[in-house]
């Protein structure tokens, strides 16, 4: 089978039709910064992994679930049997059960979203300098205790500054 976005899924019969052939897996508990390689190379621990996607919420947040389909029954029930309670980063444990609903979308509004998202800020840290980069991170770790948060790269170095030593900032 084709890897994410490899391939038109329309062009496949089965997708978006429930799936209860026993090699396809529901994974929760991703590390929500994880890219689907990642968790791929972890279940491919219990077999050979045919397919894997994370799925979105619609506005593009990682919703810490995870898609994974397998070559064989056998060897998505050892998945469930030694995978189950596994640590894949981040301290959280993964919860592996069958998969019993339709087959998520290749290309869903979330996904799409999460992408843009990537491009996005991608292209906005590469026009940072290292300095001014550090400033930014230190004020977003100082805001994630706030309840409003904005983009502090959108003010001068100057101002950066003189947030961090008004804020006796770390």
């Amino acid at each position: 089978m084709a890897e994410p976005g490899s391939s038109d899924p329309s062009s496949d019969p089965s997708w978006g039709k429930v799936v209860l052939d026993g090699c396809c897996l529901y994974v929760a508990g991703v590390p929500k910064d994880a890219e689907w390689q990642e968790l791929k190379d972890h279940m491919r621990q219990a077999g050979e992994v045919e397919y894997c996607e994370l799925l979105y919420s619609d506005w593009g947040q990682p919703r810490g679930i995870g898609f994974v389909r397998f070559k064989t029954e056998e060897d998505a029930q050892n998945a469930i049997a030694t995978m189950n309670g596994t640590c894949m980063g981040g301290g959280k444990c993964l919860k592996v059960e069958p998969w019993t609903g339709r087959k998520p979308s290749a290309n869903s509004p979330g996904k799409i979203m999460y992408q843009m998202w990537t491009v996005y800020n991608k292209k906005k840290q590469r026009n940072l300098d290292p300095e001014k980069a550090q400033l930014v991170e230190r004020i977003k770790s100082f805001q994630r205790a706030a309840t409003t948060q904005k983009d502090p790269a959108r003010h001068e170095k100057a101002k950066l500054q003189e947030f961090v030593a008004m804020c006796n900032m770390p």
